[in-house]
């Protein structure tokens, strides 16, 4: 298969986040690495989380191997301890945090690494902080925070002082014998509050890192956020944005052209007359949860600040280089919040309020199109009735027809979407991916893609999805649409017929990923990950790669 994946343009450790922690077995030859991936909330006026399948990790790797040969992702909380069984391939994981305002969540799993197979020993359990198996691992001790802030007569000082509760643990034991394996019934837990123990509580391990190099003898694992954005500025030119910079310069073969860096990092990159970098500034000394924008233009080998703006946008840009932002009503700049509309060159700024705007309804991010689009509420200062929208050079907004069916249900109500322009024979139109909002936290995700036409708003084809849509690019020469989702799946549909041509999960040596940033140019595909990956491959590389296990592997 003809993808290029250059070891240069990738992560030293593969298959990893940000790491939180590094367990070994008790021979020295395996590491149990633990981290976390971060949700696709950049630009910071976007976010989706539905059905995303990839949060914390745990990943198994052999000394001097870079690539885990197994890997554990059913994880909804940060990962707090591994330990291995003394005799099994089975590791267990404890897991859980805070959840800022009252309870301590928990998790813990066993999980055999040969077999793949899992179990919960309890249907629900508090933070774990740390555990251990008794000497013939028919048992695992955990120590376990309390349920909430005031379980056990547990009440934090009203000065802030949190040691009265952080500093209590609770024993529990869990059945890890071949019996409970068969049997698969999660138990009912009940805290007992004479096991209570003062301290015991491990610090964070800021040295983890440096340790796992040091044993993969390695200089440096060479980890790299998230690609939030990818982009061919030409045919010997791909761009892509991460936390590490602001922008990255590749020639088609990944070698690194140049990397500009300077205050903030890039999250979009926006291509018209000039290439604009939409960065997220660095934080407020005043206030660290406030991200401000800033423009950067990319002139010559200069990368070049052009616009600052308070607050958090979101930028789009139509085919000639005209340039939208949308910003969040819903940070600490809100009374003072506006759109703003910019000519090719940036230098005409024309400030409008299309209405109300937040990062899970608002978002639609369409670029290439001969119009700039956004999406408009009704009445404007709603995020319900959500209306596809046109934005003119004069700041007038026509409103073209509503994204769902207005039929009064929760499920008309469109949120985390993302969209893409086509034309073709079908005519003018708009392919858009999104999800359907359920007013309960336990329903199965509902989500759609659908190609609409722009003028009227017929549906040409749909189908459903099982997670928010990432990001939708056309691939114009080859008629087809490619779709990439937060349960790690890409789809590419015929874009007249919505034919799937291929709809697998994305796997790179062996472990699964999510695509976080597509582009196309002519029959090439560039994909960013959220593990900080670049592949470039040909769609047909692509459509003739073999699926097995429902995945398609890259790498």
């Amino acid at each position: 298969m003809n993808a290029r994946l250059n070891p240069f343009m990738n992560p030293v450790l593969r298959g990893a986040g940000r790491i939180t922690g590094v367990f070994f077995n008790p021979d020295g030859d395996i590491a149990a690495v633990a981290s976390t991936f971060p949700l696709l909330a950049t630009p910071r006026a976007r976010a989706a989380y539905g059905g995303a399948a990839l949060r914390h990790r745990v990943g198994l790797y052999r000394r001097g191997q870079t690539v885990p040969f197994a890997v554990y992702d059913a994880l909804r909380l940060p990962v707090n301890d591994v330990v291995f069984h003394p005799g099994k391939p089975i590791v267990a994981i404890g897991a859980g945090s805070y959840d800022g305002g009252y309870m301590f969540d928990g998790d813990l799993a066993f999980w055999n690494w040969q077999s793949g197979k899992s179990r919960r020993p309890y249907v629900a359990i508090p933070e774990v902080v740390r555990c251990r198996y008794r000497d013939d691992g028919g048992v695992l001790e955990a120590w376990v925070r309390p349920w909430d802030e005031e379980w056990g007569g547990q009440e934090h000082d009203p000065d802030g002082d949190w040691n009265q509760v952080l500093d209590t643990l609770y024993r529990v034991q869990a059945d890890d014998t071949d019996a409970a394996w068969r049997a698969h019934a999660p138990l009912t837990l009940a805290l007992d509050v004479t096991t209570a123990l003062r301290g015991g509580a491990p610090a964070p391990d800021p040295d983890a890192a440096s340790r796992l190099a040091n044993w993969l003898g390695v200089p440096d694992l060479g980890l790299r956020g998230a690609i939030w954005d990818i982009a061919w500025l030409d045919a010997a030119t791909l761009a892509a944005t991460h936390d590490g910079c602001l922008l990255d310069r590749y020639d088609p073969q990944g070698t690194l052209i140049a990397r500009h860096e300077g205050g903030g990092h890039g999250a979009e990159i926006l291509r018209g007359a000039v290439t604009t970098v939409h960065a997220v500034a660095p934080p407020d000394p005043a206030d660290v949860f406030r991200r401000d924008s800033r423009l950067y233009v990319l002139n010559g080998e200069d990368l070049i600040a052009a616009r600052d703006y308070p607050g958090q946008y979101t930028f789009s840009a139509a085919a000639d280089g005209r340039l939208l932002g949308r910003q969040d009503r819903m940070g600490p700049t809100r009374p003072r919040a506006f759109d703003v509309l910019l000519d090719a060159t940036l230098e005409t700024e024309r400030r409008l309020d299309i209405g109300h705007y937040d990062c899970f309804n608002h978002y639609i991010g369409i670029n290439g199109a001969p119009d700039l689009f956004c999406l408009q509420g009704t009445p404007p200062s709603s995020h319900e009735g959500k209306h596809l929208c046109i934005v003119h050079p004069d700041g007038r907004i026509e409103r073209l027809w509503p994204l769902l069916p207005p039929d009064g249900t929760h499920a008309s109500h469109a949120m985390e979407c993302r969209g893409a322009y086509v034309d073709d024979a079908q005519g003018p139109g708009v392919v858009i991916a999104g999800k359907h909002y359920s007013p309960t936290v336990d329903n199965r995700y509902q989500g759609f893609i659908f190609r609409k036409r722009l003028a009227r708003g017929q549906v040409v084809w749909r189908h459903a999805t099982g997670a928010s849509p990432t990001c939708i690019v056309p691939l114009t020469a080859a008629g087809l649409v490619a779709a990439a989702f937060l349960d790690g799946r890409l789809m590419l549909i015929d874009a007249q017929t919505g034919a799937l041509r291929r709809d697998a999960r994305i796997r790179m040596d062996g472990v699964a990923t999510v695509i976080y940033a597509l582009d196309a140019r002519a029959d090439m595909l560039a994909l960013g990950t959220i593990d900080g990956r670049i592949a470039v491959i040909s769609l047909d590389a692509l459509l003739a790669a073999p699926v097995t296990g429902g995945g398609i592997d890259l790498a």
